[in-house]
């Protein structure tokens, strides 16, 4: 199976604990209920998972499954305290695979929200720089299998750079030497830029 490339994303944060018997489209409505209508999400800790890569989202539960990504603790409106470690390990395969072509056969929105537009365009650069290869067109190509980076919520962001600044997730080697040599003025730039669409 192929790993995830992600650099800065990822996707699936959490989804209300629900009985796998309850069926898949009972699956796709509380997927919905942290992700948004249709995969967007309004909540600027959970990324917004429609229009990704039927490979990106399979590789990424089963990331979660593994416990080789850590899922945050997140709670849901009206709902208890859960992550996406745990609740991917109720997920079957046939699960997985079902919720992938759904999520990744609708269309993602990029986040409409305030950026730092000097800091965007220096975050531009160092993105073009380094990370482009795997992340094209800004962060936008879900072609590449690493998930959708740009118009997602700044929060979210902010929260997976710091995962990868601490060592808590897992990178690629390739990615590792890069990132490693981003100062963390560099990091927040990379995020701004992002979070204003990639463009």
């Amino acid at each position: 199976m192929r790993r995830i490339k992600a650099t800065l994303v990822a996707c699936l944060l959490a989804v209300p604990a629900v009985s796998m018997s309850a069926g898949i489209d009972q699956i796709i409505k509380d997927c919905d209920s942290c992700h948004g209508k249709d995969g967007n999400s309004e909540t600027g800790e959970v990324p917004s998972i429609a229009g990704m890569s039927v490979v990106y989202l399979g590789d990424t539960m089963e990331a979660y499954k593994t416990d080789y990504r850590p899922g945050l603790k997140y709670t849901p409106k009206g709902g208890a305290e859960t992550d996406m470690n745990e609740l991917s390990k109720k997920l079957s395969k046939d699960d997985i695979s079902a919720i992938a072509e759904h999520y990744a056969g609708l269309t993602f929105k990029p986040v409409s929200q305030s950026v730092d537009a000097a800091l965007a365009a220096k975050g531009k650069a160092i993105f073009e720089k380094s990370c482009d290869k795997c992340h094209s067109d800004g962060g936008t190509n879900a072609g590449d299998d690493a998930g959708i980076l740009g118009g997602q919520w700044k929060p979210y962001l902010e929260g997976q750079m710091k995962l990868f600044s601490e060592g808590k997730r897992p990178m690629p080697k390739k990615k590792e030497k890069k990132f490693s040599k981003l100062s963390d003025a560099d990091k927040a730039a990379v995020v701004e830029f992002l979070a204003g669409g990639g463009h």
